[in-house]
């Protein structure tokens, strides 16, 4: 064999073994054993290049960091990591840290971003109001994202999605590594599973 028919066969086997490793972390990653429900309040745009798909907003995507334990002290770009506890079907925040924290029995870590927070400061300038502040009552909050914000369902799909969600039966099974990466699992209406992932 020649120098170049060499050099064409090493490219080959680099890019192959480059995508099989894409896609054993995604496989893995649904096999993972820690696995999470949430709630959701998606949202039904449409991609004209994928067909529908619902944009995913968690309850834990709001963080009132003033009622967890952990750090509150996040700015805009962070890392954060969320631990969440069972009640009784969904799961809920407990704490947020900047650090991954050691795994605790019954709780697991879901790892986001921050993508702003609203700050600690009295509203003030309200015109016609007699006093000169107000209290901000969200003021503390951080907004997360976890990277399982969409979710791209059938052609047609994406309105019932919106429908069932206006009656609060849409709920989400994450998956999550052991460094708290998420993918979606499943989607669940009612309870039960109506889009599944698949593993390739």
């Amino acid at each position: 064999m020649n120098r170049f028919a060499l050099a064409v066969l090493a490219l080959l086997i680099g890019q192959s073994l480059f995508l099989a490793a894409m896609v054993w972390d995604r496989v893995s990653l649904l096999r993972s054993d820690t696995v999470v429900t949430l709630e959701t309040a998606p949202v039904d745009p449409r991609d004209i290049f994928r067909g529908d798909y619902v944009i995913l907003n968690y309850a834990i995507s709001s963080l009132a960091l003033d009622n967890l334990d952990g750090d509150d002290d996040f700015a805009s770009g962070d890392v954060i990591h969320v631990e969440l506890a069972p009640d009784g079907d969904i799961w809920k925040p407990v704490a947020a840290w900047s650090e991954r924290p050691a795994p605790k029995s019954g709780t697991a870590v879901i790892r986001g971003r921050v993508s702003y927070i609203l700050e600690r400061a009295p509203v003030t300038g309200i015109p016609g109001a007699e006093e000169e502040s107000f209290p901000c009552p969200d003021c503390g909050t951080a907004n997360v994202d976890y990277g399982i914000e969409s979710y791209f369902v059938p052609e047609g799909e994406g309105r019932v999605l919106e429908d069932e969600r206006n009656a609060g039966n849409l709920t989400i099974d994450v998956a999550l590594a052991d460094d708290g990466t998420a993918a979606i699992k499943q989607l669940r209406l009612d309870g039960e599973p109506v889009y599944e992932e698949p593993l390739f």
